[in-house]
């Protein structure tokens, strides 16, 4: 039995340890860990107890914990969320003194930590929310403050030490003595981190490859200078996905790894002639009325908040590499060949509106002058600008793209929405001011606030989703999950003794369903 104590109490020192001693300590605690241990306890330490692209939620809020939080202790939960306001802290605070204590004290084994949160993701129907703080209430009544503390964080996937997967890498390297790169590799391949590990620690890593059904790291593509010759693409405003086809079946993940093919059951019924196993990376875009849908159209069509199931938007993807072909992975191959075979694939390009799946409309432009004329020819057409792709480059999972840009506005940078203000007056309920931070390491450093370059329409639409992600709220706004971004035209940026803050930082574009690699690192403001 491995005490959940010790993961608890690594967590908190690694919370308070430096950037090289957070690896020291993760690496200590799994160097000496069973086979059948090493996936939950990454998974309880990581605070994500699935891979992402399980169908399952955890839809644990804030006030689920505060609930059975109250129902153990004898202080005044609400009291101390208006003092601490994070509900980890809380969580330590109000287990200092307890109304209940069991019969026989025990030490909280992790195993039972992990399967009972797993547990409650499984649990639906008409009780479940009483059920979920029943079983959280029992935990928290075994578990000493500190590892309340942890308890609580996991359930609302939200740990706040510092560490994520790449200190994890690092770690498992330490731990098993395993080279860096292949583990890297095997990540962005298999991105869930409680199965890298078991292959760490088995030396299988070089086994891991592209599986159709499991979604990859998709390659990031950053704003840079037109290069030519290449392959020159329009960018839609819709959702970045991956496309999956295996022996019938179809998948279609977003950039956090969550399969939507669910809530698209007629898009993907347009799919059905499609009979190879492909990997695609695609847009999902959405058609009304001729026009191309924003990305919050599209987020809201596909969860069905404002639209019926006989909704007229058509929902429609749009094509842009194969990375797999009937059991061929094919990323190293040049894009000039991966493009031929994707058409080959799926078809030539439609004209828009269409049903289904088109490869996007490629044109190979050799000049400046002639790239220049197609942007401004895209962006007229309603595009975000051009995606510029090296024709002799491959494809890499996970990683920043050196030969392949986007082109078509001002020189921006991507951050993360990590916290949230409410408006004045009559906007006194629409969060309107946001705070951004930049990625480093596996910490996100704020570099600022910014409220201006946004229609009123889509502020409410940013506002409506940030709600969704709200951690705790207060009268001023919310901290928020960092699962929005958005793309910034700035002035530079100024040095500061913690790092640096944006000098006059405009919104120009949105993503509402973003993942950590879809921001910049923070050194990229040392080059504005």
């Amino acid at each position: 039995m491995l005490p959940y104590a010790r993961i608890a109490s690594t967590l908190h020192e690694i919370s308070r340890a430096s950037r090289s001693e957070k690896v020291d300590l993760a690496a200590d605690l799994l160097a000496d860990l069973e086979t059948e241990m090493i996936c939950p306890v990454v998974r309880l330490m990581l605070g994500e107890l699935w891979p992402p692209w399980e169908h399952r939620e955890m839809e644990v809020g804030p006030e689920a914990v505060l609930a059975a939080l109250a129902k153990v202790s004898k202080k005044d939960v609400l009291l101390l969320r208006t003092e601490l306001e994070e509900i980890g802290s809380v969580a330590e605070a109000a287990l200092q003194k307890k109304c209940l204590h069991t019969l026989f004290k025990e030490p909280l084994d992790a195993l039972r930590v992990y399967e009972g949160l797993r547990r409650i993701s499984r649990m639906s129907g008409p009780d479940s929310e009483h059920r979920k703080r029943a079983l959280l209430s029992g935990m928290f009544l075994e578990a000493e403050p500190l590892e309340g503390k942890y308890i609580a964080r996991t359930a609302l996937r939200n740990m706040l030490v510092g560490f994520g997967p790449k200190s994890l890498i690092s770690a498992l390297s330490k731990a098993f003595d395993c080279d860096g790169n292949d583990l890297n590799r095997a990540y962005n391949l298999l991105p869930d981190a409680g199965s890298i590990a078991i292959a760490a620690m088995k030396r299988e890593l070089k086994g891991i490859a592209l599986e159709p059904s499991r979604p990859v790291k998709p390659m990031i593509i950053r704003p840079g200078k037109v290069v030519t010759p290449g392959a020159f693409l329009p960018k839609y405003p819709g959702l970045k996905v991956q496309v999956h086809l295996l022996r019938g079946k179809i998948f279609i993940f977003t950039s956090n790894l969550r399969d939507v093919a669910p809530d698209l059951n007629g898009l993907v019924g347009e799919l059905n002639h499609l009979k190879q196993d492909l990997i695609i990376d695609a847009e999902l875009v959405g058609f009304f009325q001729g026009r191309i849908l924003g990305q919050d159209e599209i987020l809201r069509y596909i969860n069905r908040r404002n639209y019926s199931r006989r909704s007229k938007v058509h929902p429609a993807l749009i094509a842009y590499d194969l990375i797999y072909q009937q059991g061929e992975d094919l990323t190293d191959l040049p894009y000039k060949e991966r493009h031929r075979r994707l058409l080959q694939a799926i078809g030539e390009p439609k004209h828009y509106p269409f049903q289904g799946i088109s490869p996007a409309k490629e044109r190979v432009l050799n000049n400046r002058e002639d790239a220049d004329m197609f942007c401004v020819e895209a962006l007229k057409g309603g595009t975000q600008g051009l995606i510029v792709r090296d024709l002799q480059g491959p494809y890499l999972p996970g990683q920043i793209s050196s030969f392949d840009s986007i082109i078509g506005k001002e020189e921006t940078i991507a951050a993360m929405v990590v916290e949230a203000r409410f408006g004045s007056g009559t906007r006194g309920r629409l969060l309107e001011r946001y705070h951004v931070a930049l990625r480093d390491d596996d910490e996100l450093m704020p570099v600022g606030w910014v409220g201006s370059g946004l229609k009123m329409a889509e502020k409410k639409a940013l506002s409506d989703r940030l709600m969704t992600l709200a951690l705790h709220q207060n009268p001023q706004g919310a901290k928020v999950r960092p699962q929005v971004s958005l793309v910034l035209k700035i002035a530079g940026a100024r040095r500061i003794k913690d790092g640096y803050r944006l000098l006059r930082p405009t919104i120009i574009e949105v993503n509402l369903d973003a993942a950590l690699e879809d921001v910049d690192e923070i050194g990229i403001l040392a080059k504005v």
